[in-house]
């Protein structure tokens, strides 16, 4: 590892020289470049004077020093040039043309097509002879220079190199030491089962570090007590699961039994075990389906039929579902609806809404009254039912949303369910990223707000 902080430290300062040069190598070449433009477009105005056998007789010259001059009308056609005797390209195109019909100057750097040199041109507009004077010379300056300044350069090079290299080596030292202490520390404490702690560095990263791994371990020490939790869980739910189910499994079987014998021999009494084994094999199924449904929405390549649904339409079609069970109690019900559509499954927003309902219905009080609420804010749609219930206690409030969990255990012996409604309303939530609020006070009643990101628009 010292090895490679040294290499980096080297590495670090040859790119940020390199980088330094390339830096100070542009700002060489504008400063160049705005010089001699400066100094050309002086050189122009002069000859701009000058009248035409003057400026034949500076072209001659300026031939000798590898520059052209050229003379150019309003429309691109070349009047004179010191190089080339005709040239019928039209120059109108050039950009430094361009510049000194539109601002009286302007100036390219290019490779000349006709001499295969690169040059700098500088062009002036003569507003009263509506000429144009171009003057172009050999770009080549810059190059010169960098060549005179390579030598010290290469000096200050070296010299920094060997700089950095004992400022490196030392630091590596500095910072090994350290390190070795963290993966000592580390070495020796269990990671997740015992509290780790490192003394105060004087760098802060190093302290960084350390701090991220007195957080990494207590967080590996959470989710080790989080996964013992849902390890417990999930024994509890398999118990559950199988305490549910063999109950209504001997109850089939016991009256199979006694139709198989023709024990009973009462007609009466033979359609009632048939009821009886109807209505368990229904419990059976739908706790079946309820344990399905939530094993579907935990896997994570599960995907919902997703499809348009229009929420006053489905919510009359749950609530005639209950219409017997809630004139037999004598409930109130206030249903206020907003014509919303939204973009889910069906199914999902069913399950929703008949869980919630049939909850409000089968733990209420003789006469009492369920509100319900749907309607939109921004993209989400917000759902909230209330009843006069029997309420729920604060120590069932945290554990009312876990599978097979029913709050009043003596009335619940009573009224028939699964145990699944709002473990299955919960993970419906969960899976559309929604958010679920639950206040509840006993023998008052519970309220339960539900908000699902799925609202599609008024319709």
């Amino acid at each position: 590892m010292r090895k490679k902080i040294i290499r980096s430290f080297m590495f670090t300062f040859l790119i940020s020289f390199l980088i330094g040069f390339t830096i100070l190598f542009g700002i060489m070449y504008m400063v160049f470049l705005n010089t001699q433009q400066t100094r050309q477009f002086d050189q122009l105005r002069i000859i701009e004077n000058m009248n035409e056998v003057e400026k034949k007789d500076v072209g001659k010259y300026l031939e000798k020093l590898d520059s052209r001059l050229t003379v150019i009308d309003e429309d691109g056609q070349v009047l004179y040039d010191n190089i080339v005797d005709t040239i019928d390209e039209n120059h109108l195109e050039r950009s430094e043309v361009k510049q000194a019909l539109a601002q009286t100057q302007g100036s390219a750097v290019r490779k000349s097509d006709t001499t295969n040199i690169d040059y700098l041109y500088t062009a002036i507009y003569d507003e009263t002879s509506h000429i144009i004077v171009r003057l172009a010379t050999p770009f080549d300056g810059i190059a010169q220079s960098s060549f005179a300044l390579l030598p010290s350069f290469i000096m200050a090079f070296l010299i920094a190199l060997v700089t950095v290299w004992f400022i490196s080596k030392r630091m590596a030292s500095t910072i090994i030491l350290p390190l070795q202490e963290i993966s000592q520390k580390i070495w020796t404490t269990r990671i997740g089962k015992e509290k780790i702690r490192f003394e105060m560095y004087q760098y802060p990263e190093l302290y960084e570090i350390t701090e991220a791994i007195e957080s990494m371990n207590e967080e590996i020490s959470e989710n080790i007590s989080q996964l013992e939790k849902e390890k417990k869980i999930r024994q509890e739910f398999f118990s559950n699961a199988s305490h549910e189910l063999k109950t209504p499994l001997t109850s089939i079987i016991g009256y199979t039994e006694l139709l198989k014998t023709n024990t009973i021999t009462d007609k009466e009494q033979k359609q009632r075990c048939l009821d009886l084994i109807m209505k368990e094999s229904q419990h059976m199924k739908q706790l079946v389906e309820d344990i399905l449904t939530i094993s579907k929405l935990e896997s994570e390549e599960y995907k919902a039929s997703l499809s348009h649904v229009s929420i006053p339409e489905l919510m009359n079609a749950v609530l005639d579902r209950f219409q017997v069970s809630m004139e037999t109690m004598g409930l109130i019900v206030d249903v206020q609806c907003d014509p919303l559509l939204v973009y889910a499954d069906k199914r999902h927003i069913e399950g929703l809404f008949e869980n919630l309902i049939s909850n409000a219905v089968k733990y209420n009080v003789q006469g009492g009254k369920i509100s319900i609420a749907c309607y939109g804010v921004n993209q989400d749609m917000i759902f909230k039912i209330q009843d006069t219930g029997i309420g729920i206690s604060k120590e069932d409030q945290e554990r009312v949303f876990q599978r097979f969990y029913r709050a009043d255990k003596q009335r619940s012996k009573v009224i028939s369910g699964t145990g699944l409604g709002l473990a299955i309303v919960k993970h419906i939530v969960q899976y559309y990223d929604g958010s679920i609020k639950l206040e509840s006070e006993e023998k008052k009643g519970t309220a339960i707000t539900l908000s699902l990101p799925v609202l599609v628009k008024d319709h």
